[in-house]
């Protein structure tokens, strides 16, 4: 609960991994002896402002993380299988959450490394803005390359932003443009993007930097030696 306001995270955790080139999907690969999921879960678990989690996984997972899983989480009151796409998935999550919810937290289920100051404040901006996103700065040059294979355009990277997740929601606006997006048959890769599309604005706060996604191998050798700095 924050400030009398109910809040609920869904985690996505329904993706095969296929980037990581290992017949285990990366959400149930092992970092200091526990699973990424298990790791992700736990920051929202002992979060003092989370309310619920619902967690979204494969159709062929749900029993074995009900049974192996959620068990050790209170909070998780619902473990859904994901659709087709990011889009469907998120929204098979959704479709879970009470009316009673206030602020909806939407995190990728291979990001263990959120922290507890990060979520308070995209719950805390969501409550104020509607719409919340973190962002990092991006180090590197981007360049636009078209299809022949050429550089386009150079582009100017202090207006460009790398966005992380848990991205935070006004329930009733992130359910709505789910409604819609699935009604469409649209697909987006994050949740602002959707938010943005349908006319919202979507505030930016300062990210993390340790709080990556885990998709690739040189990923989590990464990720083991950040869970033993934190």
């Amino acid at each position: 609960m924050y400030n009398n306001k109910k809040v609920t995270v869904v985690i996505v955790a329904a993706g095969k991994g296929t980037r990581m080139g290992s017949d285990t999907p990366k959400q149930y690969m092992t970092i200091a002896g526990k699973t990424i999921l298990e790791t992700t879960i736990y920051k929202f678990q002992k979060s003092n402002e989370v309310d619920e989690i619902v967690l979204v996984v494969n159709k062929e997972e749900v029993n074995y993380v009900k049974d192996y899983i959620a068990i050790d989480y209170k909070k998780i009151k619902h473990v859904v299988s994901g659709g087709a796409s990011r889009t469907e998935s998120v929204y098979e999550g959704i479709k879970t959450v009470g009316e009673d919810c206030d602020i909806l937290l939407i995190h990728d289920g291979v990001r263990p490394f959120v922290s507890y100051n990060l979520i308070n404040t995209c719950i805390k901006n969501a409550c104020i803005f509607k719409a919340c996103v973190p962002v990092l700065d991006v180090v590197d040059t981007i360049k636009k390359v078209g299809d022949d294979g050429f550089v386009d355009e150079t582009l100017n990277r202090s207006y460009l932003k790398a966005v992380q997740t848990p991205q935070a929601f006004n329930f009733e606006i992130i359910r709505d443009c789910y409604i819609m997006a699935v009604t469409e048959d649209a697909d987006f890769t994050d949740d602002a993007s959707l938010v943005e599309y349908y006319g919202h604005k979507v505030k930016a706060v300062e990210g993390l930097p340790r709080n990556i996604k885990i998709t690739t191998p040189l990923d989590l050798q990464i990720a083991e030696i950040i869970s033993n700095i934190y």
